[in-house]
């Protein structure tokens, strides 16, 4: 794999069902909530585009400082030291034989201080390598919350992620993963480029017993007609031509 199919699969927006949405300001019953892409979500999509034993991650401990009293603190009280990880993720580049690392931190966080603070250096050192990077794109959006704080309407955020996605021309992300059963490749059309001789069109029977085309670089084996996929990964793809699907990733029964 070269290093710009490397990026482009890294760098995949995300289903909707991989992204969560965190509250940074509360007024009244309100939110503003910014998306994130959650760890496990990172790690999977890591494991298919590299292999599960071609990346790998170290954490150092980084720095830490005082936080400043807020308003109506004591400024003579003494305040716990917030302490800070590095993560450096590395993926093993085949071509040059060795391991190629980006190194990004994060502080503490409130919450399971030192877990959380390893998990969102882990997230700064992802987008690093480009992985859920396009959120950087999405404003932050105010939502209800209910009386405990909570989002109220997650199917709103859902629609606001979709429908931003297309704004932006990227993609519609879907996730298969749930679907109860396979997908059915009917045949292969070869479409071949300079850079991909095993591109070609697939003809694919979706679970739900709908027909779709979608198009494949060829990159990963086992592709052939007649056989099931038991997950597929299906992204749909805006072009000077119109649009089109995508089959970036799957799973041969």
């Amino acid at each position: 794999m070269n290093a710009s199919e490397l990026y482009r699969r890294l760098s995949e927006p995300f289903p909707s069902a991989d992204v969560e949405w965190r509250i940074t300001k509360v007024h009244q019953r309100s939110g503003l909530a910014v998306p994130y892409i959650t760890s496990r979500a990172i790690q999977t999509r890591l494991d298919h585009v590299v292999g599960p034993f071609c990346w790998r991650t170290r954490y150092i401990p980084w720095h830490q400082y005082i936080p400043k009293p807020s308003r109506g603190e004591n400024p003579e009280a003494d305040r716990t030291p917030v302490a800070s990880q590095l993560c450096g993720l590395s993926i093993y580049d085949e071509e040059k034989c060795e391991w190629i690392e980006k190194i990004d931190g994060a502080e503490n966080t409130d919450f399971e201080s030192i877990k959380g603070g390893i998990s969102d250096s882990f997230k700064r050192a992802a987008v690093l390598w480009g992985i859920g990077r396009y959120l950087y794109l999405f404003d932050a959006k105010w939502v209800t919350l209910d009386e405990k704080k909570r989002i109220a309407n997650p199917a709103e955020l859902t629609r606001y992620y979709v429908d931003k996605l297309q704004k932006l021309g990227l993609c519609t992300a879907q996730n298969s993963n749930n679907a109860p059963n396979c997908y059915l490749v009917n045949g292969l059309t070869p479409a071949p480029m300079d850079s991909y001789p095993n591109a070609v069109w697939v003809d694919l029977t979706t679970p739900d017993g709908h027909t779709l085309k979608a198009f494949s670089y060829g990159t990963n084996p086992g592709l052939a007609g007649g056989i099931s996929l038991k997950t597929a990964s299906i992204v749909q793809r805006n072009s000077a031509n119109g649009s089109y699907y995508e089959l970036t990733d799957y799973q041969a029964v």
